[in-house]
Formats: C-alpha cells, sequence, structure tokens
C-alpha cells in the first residue's frame, strides 16, 4: 500500500524532530524558540515540498537549513552581527554536554582561548580582529600597517592551524568544530 504525502511527512517530522530540536537549542539556547524555529522548518518544508527528497538529503538539507534558520533568528534577534561572545556554540548531532562549574577548563571559551593559544601571535591577532572583532581585511591592514595580502595569508594560515589543533586534540575535537564553525557563521 502507497503512503500519502501526509504519511510521509508525518514520519519525517517524528522522525528528525528531536534531533533539529537538539541542534537548534544549541545555537538558541531556548526550548520555546528552538522548537518554533523547528517547526517554522517543517512548514517551510511541506510548502516548498522539499519532504519529497530522498532520505539522506532530506537530511542534509534539514540540517543545513536549521542552522542557517538559526542563525537568521540570532541576527534578527541581536542585530545584523551575531559575535561569538554572545551566545555558546551548537553541537551537531552529539548527545547533551552538560558543563558544571567543576569542569570549567571544558567550557567553550576556555576551549576556545586554548585554540586561540596554539596560533603564532600574529595571526591569532589578525584572526580575532576579523572573526570577532568583525573587522574586513582592508581595515585590519591599515590598522596592522600590512598588506592585504598578507592578512589574507595570515587568515588562511590560522584557519589551517585551529583545523589541525581540532584534529590532533581528539577529546576537543567536538567542542572546537562547533566553536571554529561558529565563527565562520557568524562572518557570512
Amino acid at each position: 500500500m502507497r503512503e500519502t504525502r501526509k504519511e510521509t511527512f508525518k514520519s519525517l517530522f517524528q522522525k528528525h524532530y528531536p534531533r533539529l530540536c537538539h541542534i537548534a537549542y544549541g545555537y538558541v539556547l531556548d526550548r520555546d524558540d528552538s522548537e518554533d524555529i523547528v517547526q517554522e522548518l517543517f512548514i517551510n518544508v511541506w510548502d516548498k515540498g522539499k519532504d519529497t527528497l530522498p532520505e539522506k538529503e532530506f537530511a542534509a538539507y534539514m540540517t543545513t537549513a536549521i542552522r542557517n534558520n538559526c542563525i537568521s533568528f540570532l541576527r534578527k534577534k541581536q542585530g545584523a552581527f551575531v559575535s561569538i561572545d554572545d551566545y555558546p556554540t551548537a553541537a551537531i548531532d552529539t548527545p547533551d554536554e552538560i558543563y558544571d562549574d567543576a569542569d570549567e577548563a571544558k567550557s567553550p571559551d576556555n576551549l576556545l582561548q586554548v585554540a586561540l593559544a596554539s596560533l603564532p601571535p600574529k595571526c591569532k591577532e589578525v584572526f580575532l580582529l576579523a572573526k570577532l572583532k568583525g573587522m574586513k581585511y582592508r581595515e585590519i591592514a591599515e590598522k596592522l600597517n600590512l598588506s592585504e595580502k598578507t592578512i589574507e595569508n595570515q587568515m588562511t594560515r590560522a584557519i589551517r592551524l585551529l583545523r589541525t589543533y581540532v584534529a590532533e586534540n581528539n577529546a576537543l575535537r567536538m567542542a572546537l568544530i562547533s566553536i571554529v564553525l561558529s565563527i565562520f557563521l557568524n562572518c557570512m
């Protein structure tokens, strides 16, 4: 017997809703807002007929869409620029991790500081100005009296070094991936 579109949509909703709420909560830190964002996404999916995508494509589409919708939500809520300092990172497809006061060293801020400390001084300075202060390469070049190409090279180096750092520190991998991902998403 062939499933109707409503039945298919209902099963997709039941399958993906908890995971998407978890991802959304990682960004917005409010259960009601995260559920609203996910529900609005499912309404949009129904309206646009995206529920007819093959299962793997649907899951990938929904993960990307929820991330983008959360970033849009945060931008609307906090203005045009969303800083990494304004909200913790979101874990993608990971179980909830609870940080207690005794485990302060594993907080996203501390993990970010450790990762950034692994960068050479000039690289770190350029990266912080670009990603955390929101400055354009041209502005950084003028401030530091360097060429834009040098700034671009320093940013490329910083990103490469952060990726390497994350790969070498498996215990910190998910938290740092989330931090680095958040930094990049904030600048798009």
